[in-house]
């Protein structure tokens, strides 16, 4: 899975968990680094990640990807 739709948006230490669920059903949940400028996505968007970037807004944004997707059930923040 390489993006969905955010169900779940959660901000900790800088960072900002988006758990997506994807056309087929499929679930996961990427990390990225919190923008200086503030604009993130938002609950519904749609968003994709590549290459260490999130993007959205029909990719005319990005943000900074930590790690790799992961299963956010078996993960608390």
């Amino acid at each position: 899975m390489v993006g969905g739709k955010i169900i779940e948006a959660k901000s900790f230490r800088g960072t900002t968990r988006f758990w997506c669920v994807d056309r087929d059903g499929d679930e996961c949940a990427v990390l990225a680094e919190d923008p200086s400028d503030g604009i993130m996505p938002k609950i519904y968007d749609d968003i994709w990640w590549q290459s260490g970037r999130i993007y959205f807004d029909n990719d005319m944004r990005s943000l900074r990807k930590i790690g790799n997707s992961f299963d956010a059930s078996k993960h608390s923040v």
